[in-house]
């Protein structure tokens, strides 16, 4: 995945699991193994797009929400039909 330098426009990296083609990842975390922030921003924007994609999944699929929402309606509309009667 490419991921934009913060601080260069112009700049950009290809960043994987394993790696980044930036210099701190280059010099500094093959070494000690601890990720640079290209890897992080890439393992978030994965994470963002698994949850949206979820949660779109989710809103469109599960019906059981969909049926609370509506029996809660319907209570509170027999509640307030109650209240006028009495």
């Amino acid at each position: 995945m490419t991921i934009h330098s913060f601080t260069d426009s112009t700049k950009s990296y290809e960043t994987t699991e394993e790696g980044c083609t930036c210099g701190d990842w280059t010099y500094r975390g093959a070494k000690t193994g601890k990720p640079c922030k290209h890897m992080i921003a890439r393992e978030t924007a994965i994470a963002t797009a698994t949850a949206i994609a979820f949660l779109a999944l989710k809103a469109r699929y599960d019906i059981r929400s969909q049926a609370v929402i509506e029996a809660k309606r319907a209570n509170y509309f027999y509640y307030e039909m109650a209240i006028e009667a009495a």
